[in-house]
Order: structure tokens, then C-alpha cells, then sequence
């Protein structure tokens, strides 16, 4: 299977410009990436409401939708993402997070513990995939969090957008709802073991920073300056400055900034590809590129990366974009 790849939008900065996230969803069309990731959560703008927007600026890109199920009840979802559908020509997908790894449900004021977060988005799921998957003309549900009478009623039948969920999540549920499973952004050693805990009919996707450098040494001085180390006792400069510069690497060409932060790909474009190639090999089909909202960035790898990963038949050949 082809290693596919998605670029995440910044949207949780203090000042949203609308202007740059259209002009970074065109850069990576072009560059012949496969989609976006558009965050969701407390400190974001709305992705439901930037990704209606990007669906006029894009023609082919999947549109990967987080929307934290703390945030919209699961009938009102449901038909956002049918009105989605229609207006992206079925390039939706929805990532559901987990609000345990980073507080999201504190924040939107859910204050259960786990065992009734895992009931309640049970039947968060079962209610949602109910009503996108079409069939009734209408139901009714009954449930200790979610009571519905004739819901579904108003349905179109558009396909049901792929569903997403994080590797926290309960694994019954991740087996039972989820088409693809995030995985937390760790070594690949963690991520295989991971893998073999959760596989089955779930395909797998994982987040990484990237700093892609001309050659190896420039890419490790770039990543030392913006995650600077901690001192090291004195030492040859040249020892020191090795030393500094790969203290925080933590698998050849991975580096974490602190521990639990996600990883960092590190190198020239041929170690980048090498190492995207052994994450493909441990089962991830799905690559997020995050914390590089540049332009330049998103061009510099598909030309640099994309066309190396298609040697490795990790990728098809590129189609000539529609204008």
C-alpha cells in the first residue's frame, strides 16, 4: 500500500490568518501531497468551519477534520459532514480525539472519569455511524448519555466520511468504529509494539515535525537551534558541537524535544526517505507533517522526498493537477 501524507494547517495560533492557511492548502495540491490535517480543540479556530472554506480552494486534497465529540452532539455532526461531503465531492475524513491526552474535555466542560468517557463515546459512535451510514428512515435511541426519537430522518445518501481515532482510545472501540487509528508520535520500536496491540482491519497514521536540511549537518544545526540541549561538560568543539547538536536524537534521524513531545524527522532527503520507509514497513500508511506551516517547506518535499519515496514504490506516480 502507498505511504500516503497529510499537512496540518496552524490553526491554534493566537492570530488565524485565513489567507495563509488557503495559500498553504494550494501549496500542498500542488506539491501532490494527499490531504490536510486540520486540528480542532480549545485553542483552534473551528475546523468544521475552515475546512466548508478550504472545500472552494481545493479540488483532490482529503480534508482530515478533528473534531474533539465534547464539542457537537452526534446528530448535529452528522449532518456537518453530510453538508461536507456534498460541497468537497466526498473528500472528508473525521478524527474524533481523545480528550484525556491533552484536557480538551476540561476545557469544553466534560468532567467524567474514563470508564464513562468510554461508554458515552460509544454511543457517541454508534449514534454517528448510524446516521452516516444510511438505511433508516428514521430511529430512535436510548442511552444512559444520548436519547434521539426519529432521528436520521433528513439523511442523504452521500458516502460516510472515514472515521479516525486515537490509539488511546478504548481498543474494543477502535476495532469495532475506527477505518484508520492515530498513533502518538514515538520511536518506531514503541510504534511496532503498538501496532501489534491494535492491528486488525484498523490502518494506522502517525504525526511528525520535519527539518529537512541540504545535507545531514545543516538539518541537525537547524534542529540544535530551535531545541537547544541541555549543557554538556567541556569538551574539542568539534565533540561538543556533535554532541549538542544529536543529544536529543532518539532513533536515527528522530529526534524528541522533551520527553512525551512528538518526534521530529531530521536529516537530508534521502535519510528523511529511508527513515519514511522504515516507519511504512512497521505498518503506518498515513504520515501527518506538522509544526512547518511554511510554504516553502510543503514544496521542498514533494520535490526533494516524494520523488525518492517513489523509487521505494512507496508512492504512485503523480497526476497532473486540474486547474
Amino acid at each position: 500500500m502507498a505511504l500516503e501524507f497529510s499537512w496540518q494547517l496552524p490553526l491554534c495560533t493566537p492570530t488565524p490568518t485565513p489567507g495563509q492557511w488557503i495559500q498553504l492548502a494550494q501549496a500542498v495540491e500542488y506539491a501532490g501531497l494527499d490531504g490536510l490535517w486540520i486540528p480542532g480543540g480549545a485553542p483552534c479556530a473551528d475546523s468544521l468551519g475552515v475546512a466548508a472554506a478550504l472545500c472552494a480552494h481545493t479540488r483532490h486534497l482529503h480534508l482530515n477534520v478533528s473534531v474533539p465529540p465534547e464539542v457537537v452532539l452526534p446528530a448535529a455532526l452528522a449532518s456537518t459532514l453530510q453538508s461536507l461531503q456534498s460541497i468537497s465531492a466526498n473528500r472528508v475524513r473525521l478524527h474524533l480525539p481523545d480528550g484525556d491526552r491533552d484536557s480538551l474535555r476540561q476545557a469544553f466542560g466534560e468532567w467524567l472519569n474514563r470508564d464513562q468517557r468510554n461508554e458515552r463515546i460509544g454511543e457517541y459512535l454508534e449514534i454517528l455511524q448510524r446516521l452516516l451510514r444510511g438505511g433508516d428512515s428514521g430511529f430512535n435511541f436510548s442511552g444512559r448519555y444520548f436519547q434521539l426519537e426519529n432521528a436520521g430522518f433528513a439523511r442523504r445518501p452521500l458516502p460516510a466520511p472515514p472515521l479516525i481515532l486515537d490509539d488511546s482510545h478504548d481498543a474494543r472501540l477502535i476495532a469495532s468504529h475506527a477505518d484508520l487509528c492515530l498513533l502518538r508520535s514515538a520511536p518506531p520500536a514503541w510504534l511496532e509494539q503498538e501496532i501489534l496491540r491494535l492491528q486488525g482491519r484498523t490502518g494506522f497514521v502517525c504525526s511528525f515535525g520535519l527539518i529537512l536540511g541540504a545535507t545531514e549537518e545543516l538539518a541537525w544545526e537547524v534542529a540544535a537551534q530551535r531545541f537547544p540541549a541541555p549543557a554538556e561538560p567541556p569538551a574539542s568543539a568539534a565533540v561538543r558541537r556533535l554532541a549538542r547538536d544529536r543529544q536529543l536524537e532518539v532513533h536515527p534521524n528522530l529526534l524528541q524535544p522533551g520527553p512525551g513531545q512528538p518526534l521530529y524527522l531530521v536529516g537530508n532527503a534521502q535519510q528523511i526517505a529511508t527513515r519514511l520507509g522504515e516507519l511504512h514497513g512497521l505498518g503506518i500508511e498515513h504520515i501527518v507533517i506538522q509544526d512547518q506551516p511554511a510554504v516553502a517547506e510543503v514544496l521542498r518535499f514533494g520535490e526533494r522526498i516524494l520523488p525518492l519515496l517513489r523509487e521505494q514504490g512507496l508512492r504512485k506516480e503523480r497526476q497532473r493537477h486540474e486547474r
